[in-house]
């Protein structure tokens, strides 16, 4: 059976892209997941340390890793989302919707 790298990556502790990535895959019986917690991606530098280490396993195993990220800031979340893995990004799914219902933009802090 083939095991899929999934990473957990956020600039806090992780447990809310964890909480919710997990939920997601429980979905999809039968696959097995090596999952990788990247917490505290609040730099450039460690934006940038968090896409050798994505690339590595996806060089390493021939499959993209999936990514759950709750990375806030713009620039930090554009670093990460450039990486060769399927970028699933929490924050965009939920923010965008809520600016344009509350007909105001987020703090994105």
């Amino acid at each position: 059976m083939t095991r899929r790298t999934v990473f957990f990556v956020s600039d806090q502790t992780g447990v809310t892209a964890e909480t919710m990535g997990h939920s997601l895959l429980t979905q999809f019986e039968g696959l097995e997941f090596r999952p990788v917690t990247l917490p505290f991606v609040s730099s450039i530098d460690k934006a940038q340390e968090a896409v050798r280490k994505i690339n590595h396993a996806a060089a390493e195993e021939g499959l993209r890793p999936i990514i759950f990220s709750t990375l806030v800031q713009d620039e930090l979340r554009d670093i990460v989302m450039r990486s060769d893995a399927l970028f699933l990004d929490f924050f965009a799914a939920f923010v965008g919707p809520l600016e344009r219902e509350l007909d105001t933009r987020s703090t994105h802090r």
